[in-house]
């Protein structure tokens, strides 16, 4: 019975979640910085878009300059609608939408996919700000992310180890980050393949591009770690093999280590939540044993973790996500790969 509450429990955190957001969204007072667009569906000519200046106004067609800052975006759009109706009374609805929060930017540089400036409603913890940012690049080094302070904190580094977050499962705890804070996420060599061939995150596409806001991540001890496109319907099992299945088995890194495995029974898929990252720990050996499993479906923004088995749990992921990979393994054969990994640890 357990097996069938867990995925009506998701959606119903999913829709919690969405209705949370909007909440939020409807409840943010505008500030100084900000910067609105402004739309009437019907007089389209008069759309625009302004930024709130210091004494907290903006300047708009017919009305001119009218106070916008410690305002909801519904209490300013029924005053502009007020205002504007005088001289066209045909407008009884302006939309407006926060193109950029002018005051709650925050710096991303370093070995992500589309390193930038970035403004937030809800500013994000690191990890969530590193997803903004298309998630780490494959040769990211995650157990040594500075974060430069900003604000009331300026001069202030920390350097933190994302890496051990993940094997800990606590990403939720991750600091959380401050208007103007700037992260640096460093970079290693890029993994060499067969040839002298650099191992690139199956994310990449080909070079094609994938919009950060409807995309998931697949980390860890898989083929081709990196940022996928996300997909209606989409479940965990999937989005594993997008990332080309688990690696069965991989060098540990020198003559006295011992080859690291993946551990499905510890694969945790981090949703993002209303304020803090949500962590999940699924036991794919178990779940594939069901007769019929519901499917566990990922939601855009998702991240699902494959970590190895105990005492080399941060080697690979801490040190780079694009590792030395041996060949290439297809879409098709992945399947294979999967089910003959977990027909192997169901018979130890």
């Amino acid at each position: 019975m357990n097996n069938f509450r867990q995925p009506l429990w998701l959606l119903l955190f999913v829709s919690v979640i969405g209705f949370t957001s909007r909440a939020q969204a409807q409840d943010y007072k505008l500030e100084r910085g900000d910067f609105l667009q402004v739309t009437f569906w019907q007089e389209p000519t008069l759309n625009t878009q302004a930024r709130i200046d210091t004494e907290g106004k903006i300047d708009l067609p017919l009305i001119g300059r009218i106070e916008a800052v410690d305002k909801t975006i519904d209490e300013l759009s029924r005053f502009i609608v007020e205002k504007i109706s005088v001289y066209n009374k045909k407008i009884s609805q302006a939309n407006i939408t926060v193109i950029e929060y002018g005051n709650r930017a925050i710096f991303i540089a370093g070995a992500v996919v589309r390193p930038g400036k970035y403004t937030f409603q809800n500013l994000p913890n690191l990890w969530e700000a590193i997803l903004e940012a298309g998630g780490p690049s494959p040769v990211a080094q995650l157990s040594r992310v500075k974060i430069f302070r900003g604000g009331e904190a300026s001069g202030n580094i920390e350097t933190i180890d994302v890496a051990s977050a993940f094997e800990s499962g606590n990403v939720k705890n991750l600091p959380k980050l401050g208007p103007g804070d700037y992260v640096s996420v460093p970079s290693v060599a890029p993994a060499m393949g067969a040839g002298g061939a650099i191992a690139e995150g199956g994310g990449l596409q080909g070079g094609a591009l994938i919009d950060p806001q409807n995309a998931i991540y697949v980390f860890g001890l898989v083929v081709q770690p990196g940022m996928y496109p996300y997909e209606k319907d989409l479940d965990v099992l999937q989005a594993i093999i997008r990332a080309g299945g688990p690696v069965l088995q991989q060098n540990g890194g020198g003559n006295n280590r011992a080859p690291i495995e993946p551990d499905l029974t510890r694969v945790r898929l981090i949703s993002r939540g209303a304020d803090a990252p949500v962590v999940y720990v699924i036991n794919i050996k178990d779940y594939t044993k069901q007769a019929a499993p519901l499917p566990l479906l990922v939601r855009p923004g998702d991240t699902i973790y494959i970590p190895s088995r105990p005492n080399y749990g941060a080697f690979l992921f801490a040190n780079t996500l694009g590792q030395v990979i041996t060949g290439t393994v297809s879409l098709l054969t992945s399947y294979f790969v999967l089910n003959t990994l977990l027909g192997q640890n169901n018979n130890n």
